[in-house]
């Protein structure tokens, strides 16, 4: 098994983590009873890549033509690189708000271009609960990479991710992810985090929405796992609205730490309704983290339960 995960970088072979080392450090793991080591490690291959190559994106390609037999992902990462033929306009537009919808356009058409690449099959429900000319923070769980276009896709305005700071050294990807307007932190450096904290409350106050994946890395674990509390006092501090999301299936389209993707997977990504952070008293206010969990939690038992009975029927 490990032999199989070890990334080749310039004739280079470099060895995953130590099993004990990650053991010993599981703030980056989900901590569930069926917590799985080799699982979690799997997760961590994408910021092996990033760290350790000096050309991310031509080393996940080489990868995934190693790996993806349906030549799927290889597709999807070279049509992520033709958005790069887009960037010089965005040099021209001088008006904010055109550069704006020029950016928030591009990008849906990438996401929607990996929906049909993936042939996933895609229920969305809830969203006529968002208003278009609303601000808000959309705070989903996150089990695997499609998470990431998914939401693009169906949320019905133009919102940019709180996103990992390794986000930033990965060619294309990440110029349109800084354009949107994403805030990127450098999980567990203090100093990064406060920065990215008050970055948050600067986009919110401008009225500009932002997405959030509270757990803080992809959870494998039955359920979701822990929430951390700073990204989502962010709405509570500018009186923004928080909308919990909850997607389903992902990981089985494409699990944390693989380069293989199952076409034809039914997933949902579900709205909940917008928790008014205004409205909350001062003891909700501190737990608002609890809060937004217990929700997306309850939502996902319930779409957890509603398949697994549409399973027995059949």
């Amino acid at each position: 098994m490990a032999n199989q995960e070890n990334i080749d970088i310039k004739e280079k072979r470099y060895s995953r983590p130590n099993l004990k080392m990650v053991e010993q450090n599981l703030h980056t793991t989900s901590k569930t009873d069926n917590f799985d080591i080799e699982k979690e490690i799997n997760g961590n291959r994408y910021a092996e890549i990033v760290t350790q190559s000096n050309k991310p994106l031509f080393t996940f390609l080489r990868v995934s033509i190693r790996e993806d037999l349906r030549f799927t992902l290889p597709r999807i990462i070279m049509r992520t690189a033709k958005t790069m033929r887009r960037i010089p306009r965005t040099f021209i537009i001088k008006n904010e708000k055109e550069l704006d919808q020029y950016v928030f356009e591009t990008i849906s058409l990438w996401a929607r271009s990996l929906i049909r690449i993936t042939k996933m099959d895609l229920e969305v429900r809830g969203a006529e609960k968002i208003l278009p000319d609303k601000t808000y923070l959309f705070a989903s769980n996150h089990r695997s990479p499609a998470d990431i276009p998914l939401l693009f896709v169906c949320i019905p305005q133009p919102a940019a991710f709180v996103a990992n700071d390794l986000f930033r050294k990965i060619p294309a990807l990440s110029y349109w992810m800084r354009a949107s307007g994403s805030v990127f932190v450098d999980q567990g450096n203090t100093q990064s985090e406060v920065r990215a904290l008050k970055a948050m409350e600067k986009r919110l106050k401008k009225g500009r929405s932002l997405i959030l994946f509270p757990e803080g890395h992809m959870h494998q674990g039955k359920g979701i796992g822990e929430f951390s509390r700073g990204g989502l006092f962010a709405a509570v501090l500018c009186g923004v609205p928080i909308v919990p999301i909850c997607t389903y299936g992902t990981d089985k389209v494409m699990r944390p730490g693989s380069f293989h993707i199952n076409p034809y997977r039914h997933v949902v990504v579900e709205f909940g309704d917008p928790i008014e952070t205004k409205n909350l008293d001062r003891a909700d206010k501190k737990r608002i983290h609890l809060v937004v969990h217990d929700i997306i939690k309850s939502m996902r038992t319930a779409l957890e339960q509603e398949f697994s009975s549409s399973r027995k029927k059949n």
